[in-house]
């Protein structure tokens, strides 16, 4: 069987969760495109971040016409990851690739356990900076941008499994305003990291081209179920799947590092 017979089901399964929860399936992009798409490390994160940033691109779309994006916090938040992100991508140059696959299940347990945590939907906290922006909002956005931005950069991921829960309960966003305004900082994060990682070796487009398509669809899919069935099932099914991958990851990681 082909790998993109294994591949185009996974960037579907990616989709969705981009398109109904904001986040969480650039945690396990890397890893597949490692250990079933073949690819080193390296590669594998420049190709995950073009599947990612097509898929969120998609999903924007559809928030937007819901009014579910926060313009104004989502583009400072994001210019901070943006900017952080550039950092955490020249730190990876130069740890072992395994090594930052081993750092990386942390990360995605982590994520996992905070997707798990989210609070139900609900109305937003959060007031929008339509009318003057206050010094405390201004820094609380900014610090918890750049605190994002370096997962985004050292370990190649959109950043979306984290961007929902600290919007939601670190500034009182409502979910739906969460998962709309991730799309946006996921986008910025994604391609700086993206044009920084360029410079380090190509894209297999053969592989990441049907990956990132199946990926589209999966999220026009997803914002479709995010408005008719409730996300926390999918979210725990998801997190479930993602403490797996960790595991495995982990598992070939040391057998690697180990002489």
């Amino acid at each position: 069987m082909s790998q993109a017979a294994f591949l185009i089901p996974i960037g579907i399964a990616i989709g969705i969760l981009l398109g109904s929860v904001g986040g969480g399936g650039s945690l396990i992009a890397v890893p597949v495109l490692v250990y079933v798409g073949g690819q080193s490390v390296r590669v594998a994160q420049a190709g995950a971040l073009v599947v990612i940033i097509a898929a969120a691109a998609i999903g924007l779309a559809t928030y937007l016409r819901q009014d579910d994006v926060r313009w104004r916090a989502g583009l400072a938040f994001g210019a901070a990851v943006g900017v952080s992100s550039l950092a955490g991508s020249v730190l990876a140059r130069g740890l072992d690739p395994n090594v930052l696959l081993l750092a990386f299940c942390p990360v995605m347990v982590a994520g996992a356990a905070a997707m798990l945590r989210e609070r139900d939907r609900s109305e937003s906290g959060f007031r929008p900076w339509r009318h003057g922006v206050s010094r405390r909002s201004a820094t609380e956005v900014t610090s918890l941008g750049i605190g994002t931005g370096w997962l985004t950069g050292l370990f190649g991921v959109g950043g979306g499994f984290v961007i929902v829960p600290v919007l939601v309960l670190g500034l009182g966003f409502a979910v739906t305003e969460a998962v709309g305004t991730s799309l946006l900082v996921i986008i910025m994060g994604s391609t700086v990291a993206l044009v920084d990682r360029l410079h380090g070796g190509a894209i297999a487009w053969g592989v990441v081209t049907p990956f990132a398509a199946s990926a589209v669809v999966g999220v026009v899919l997803g914002t479709a179920l995010g408005e008719r069935v409730d996300g926390r099932g999918l979210t725990r099914s998801f997190a479930l799947l993602v403490f797996a991958t960790a595991i495995y990851t982990a598992t070939k990681a040391l057998v690697a590092l180990v002489p």
